[in-house]
């Protein structure tokens, strides 16, 4: 069973999404989020694969940074129950998906940080926010990302405001748009830990979006045979 996590209001549509894509590919999931979170819940037990979800913003203290006035609202209850999962996961190398925030933090468990605003940084580019694919990435060469896509370049969506600083420890970017700023993340050692800034779930009629959920599917099944 994968568990995806998100948001108490607000992350229905992108939860529904989620399950649907990996119901395509043959994989069970269930949604968490703060309301109903419990330690002691034994789903957890039963975890084989995480999908972090986007949403509201991370709490800044998290990665050393004072409150800033362009981030809308935070849920500290979100960031601990979504911090204590990926130690989860990573403990039994379960692989891990994190989309958008969920990319932010994957990042900053392993020690990285992140711009709390987009718009502070001087870019070449305009910084374009629309659920439409209007957005053109860079893939890495020989990165786990590239080797998924089997291409170079894709165009992807935006909806962030905060994007990667520092890298954590043992994480590299697999990609990158026109400004330079990191559009995904993987871990350098762990078989399936990645993370993308664009919202594949939104975009299900994208050939890319579709083989991001079919790697992840097929990673967690051969975690259930073993």
């Amino acid at each position: 069973m994968v568990i995806v996590t998100g948001s108490s209001k607000g992350n229905y549509t992108a939860w529904r999404l989620v399950h649907m894509l990996l119901m395509r590919y043959g994989v069970r999931s269930t949604f968490m989020h703060p309301a109903i979170w419990d330690k002691n819940d034994k789903r957890i037990e039963k975890m084989r694969g995480l999908i972090l979800l986007g949403g509201i913003d991370i709490d800044p203290a998290l990665y050393g940074h004072k409150m800033h006035d362009h981030i809308s609202g935070i849920d500290t209850k979100r960031d601990q129950m979504e911090l204590y999962l990926l130690d989860k996961a990573a403990q039994k190398d379960l692989p891990c998906f994190g989309i958008c925030r969920g990319m932010q933090m994957v990042n900053l468990f392993y020690g990285g940080s992140l711009f709390p605003h987009i718009d502070d940084l001087v870019l070449p580019e305009e910084h374009k926010n629309s659920i439409l694919p209007l957005k053109w990435i860079e893939l890495i060469e020989d990165t786990k990302l590239w080797h998924i896509m089997k291409e170079k370049r894709i165009k992807v969506n935006a909806l962030h405001h905060q994007a990667i600083d520092r890298l954590g420890e043992d994480i590299m970017k697999s990609a990158y748009d026109r400004n330079g700023i990191t559009q995904a993340i993987e871990h350098k050692e762990r078989d399936f830990v990645l993370g993308v800034q664009w919202h594949p779930e939104f975009m299900p009629y994208r050939w890319h979006s579709r083989r991001l959920f079919s790697a992840f599917s097929r990673r967690v099944k051969r975690t259930a045979v073993t």
